[in-house]
């Protein structure tokens, strides 16, 4: 009993995954791809105020090396 935990986290429930080949499992696959193109490069919806940030800082230094390099030569 001494490796026994007294509380024990509730686990999430299982989603099985049809079989290979079965008109359910090409269905699955294919709304699986379609969310895969749809969400991809969108990190999960709204980006907040942090990612704008460092948007505008690296546009702001990309200006600024791109002035120095014109201002170096």
């Amino acid at each position: 009993m001494a490796n026994h935990k007294k509380t024990a986290k509730p686990r999430k429930p299982q989603h099985h995954l049809p079989k290979v080949g079965t008109p359910a499992d090409d269905a699955y696959r294919l709304e699986h791809s379609r969310r895969d193109l749809v969400n991809f490069g969108l990190g999960g919806g709204r980006r907040g105020p942090a990612a704008w940030l460092v948007a505008v800082l690296v546009i702001a230094l990309l200006v600024a090396g791109v002035v120095g390099l014109v201002a170096l030569t």
